[in-house]
């Protein structure tokens, strides 16, 4: 809790829809946990919440004009890893008194390394899942299988130590700025997820060989009843004839979303290998704002064994919408009718 009165305090994120259902949410839910929460302190239009008499506001990158907003007291970078230096950097001259920093040391190389933990008046506080008591045992028993499956894994996600990255799947991937109004075709991928996040891709294709990703859901915690209120919001009614295809082993989600109204299937998983081999023969264009998308694709990598082989198998961890990518585009290539040309 704020201590000072007269504070602004801004807490950022790449993106608004991620800032939504992360840090915002957490924020809201301890206050309601600590009865501290109040309606009329709560600015739901402007993202802000007034605590003692100090201004916490919520704001998303992506927004380009909101890095050269007003001035702060404070500054948090939630997941910090996701933000340019250019990011940082405009945000920082903008902040008068503290910044404090949230990021998973996923990448080998970043700016944070060498322009912020460098800095004489930085100190750095490493924790790892241990630390935390709120989470879920199935994360943790998730995190804590990667002692004996990666050893790299083990380093970041476990130790909360720099990794290296090894063997990744996918490089044929570069960005766009936004999904292309034209393509010949759109279908959505729906990977199913509680502890670990629902997500809802949004897949098109044009000219046979270039698919463009876009995330549209990627939430933890979310019941069926849940998800669906946000597939209404996210795939608009002149789409809603277009096909989402999910993993087949959750037939009752998937009734359930077809009784609401949506052209949902589900795809038998084929061998995951082949799939891999033919999208990494097309070109993956990623929207800017689909930063879980980004994650996954700079993580997901090949199993090794214990002697370092490469296995023809992903390494099960943070692959959820290289699923739904993967359900996306095995039922485009099999719907000779609606796409000839895959």
């Amino acid at each position: 809790m704020l201590k000072i009165s007269g504070k602004v305090l801004t807490v950022c994120r790449k993106t608004t829809p991620a800032l939504r259902t992360s840090a915002a949410r957490d924020f809201f839910e301890i206050l309601r946990m600590m009865n501290l929460y109040s309606e009329d302190h709560h600015n739901k239009t402007n993202q802000e919440y007034f605590l003692n008499g100090n201004l916490v506001e919520f704001v998303g990158l992506d927004q380009p004009q909101k890095k050269r907003g007003s001035k702060r007291s404070w500054l948090w970078l939630n997941e910090a890893n996701e933000f340019t230096y250019e990011d940082y950097f405009q945000l920082l001259i903008r902040t008068t008194e503290k910044i404090v920093f949230d990021y998973n040391p996923s990448d080998e190389y970043h700016w944070i390394y060498d322009k912020v933990l460098t800095r004489g008046d930085c100190e750095l506080i490493k924790s790892n899942y241990r630390d935390n008591p709120f989470l879920e045992k199935a994360l943790i028993d998730e995190i804590e299988r990667l002692q004996f499956e990666d050893e790299n894994y083990w380093k970041i996600y476990g130790l909360g130590e720099i990794g290296k990255a090894k063997q990744l799947i996918y490089s044929n991937w570069s960005f766009i700025d936004e999904f292309p109004e034209s393509v010949d075709e759109i279908v959505y991928g729906i990977d199913f997820g509680f502890n670990n996040p629902s997500v809802l891709l949004k897949i098109g294709v044009k000219d046979r060989d270039n698919l463009f990703l876009d995330q549209r859901i990627y939430q933890r915690q979310l019941t069926n009843s849940q998800f669906i209120e946000l597939l209404k919001e996210e795939i608009p009614d002149e789409l809603r004839d277009k096909r989402i295809k999910a993993d087949s082993a959750e037939p009752d989600r998937i009734e359930e979303i077809k009784q609401a109204g949506f052209n949902i299937e589900g795809v038998e998983k084929k061998e995951v290998k082949k799939g891999i081999d033919r999208l990494k023969r097309k070109k993956l264009f990623v929207t800017r704002v689909s930063i879980d998308v980004e994650k996954e694709l700079k993580s997901y990598k090949w199993k090794q064994d214990k002697d370092g082989r490469i296995l023809d198998e992903p390494l099960k961890f943070n692959d959820h919408s290289m699923d739904a990518l993967r359900y996306g585009y095995e039922a485009l290539e099999g719907d000779e009718p609606s796409i000839r040309f895959l």
